[in-house]
């Protein structure tokens, strides 16, 4: 698995034992816990920027940033169905295309490799921070209307 999604996953199964401490401990302090798991996912963040800055020739507070914002995503993906209505109704996708697709929100072209969310009803693809502020002010895909499905809808 790769480092910055195992680091993702350590965070979401902080989140998870954190927010459900009854069921996992007698113990009535969870936040030493919780301080310790963090602060270990801080170190293996660390870790990753130190590797990747040595490689390529970067500054390490740069690329820790980046790191961190790679984390953040990836830890955004493993909680969508309860962060954000736009992952709950959207599938990442990767464009494959060498032409490349056009977001129907910003109208910019979308470069081969670069993610993407996709509308899971309509299939309809825009990049993620577009679909996110869209989603924010309208459930639907700004194409087609569609509305976006989450799973606190039954």
């Amino acid at each position: 698995m790769d480092r910055v999604k195992q680091i993702a996953s350590l965070e979401a199964e902080t989140l998870n034992r954190l927010s459900n401490w009854g069921r996992y401990s007698t113990s009535d302090d969870p936040t030493r816990t919780g301080r310790v798991e963090f602060m270990r996912c801080d170190d293996m963040r660390t870790e990753v920027a130190m590797w990747r800055a040595r490689e390529t020739n970067r500054d390490l507070e740069t690329t820790l940033m980046e790191v961190q914002l790679e984390v953040n995503i990836e830890l955004a993906k493993l909680l969508s169905e309860t962060i954000h209505p736009a992952f709950a109704g959207t599938n990442g996708v990767e464009i494959e295309e060498e032409d490349g697709h056009v977001c129907g929100i910003c109208l910019q072209y979308m470069e081969k490799g670069e993610e993407a969310r996709g509308m899971r009803v309509c299939g309809h693809v825009f990049h993620d921070y577009c679909i996110f502020e869209w989603v924010k002010r309208k459930p639907n895909c700004p194409l087609c209307r569609c509305p976006i499905h989450t799973n606190t809808e039954h």
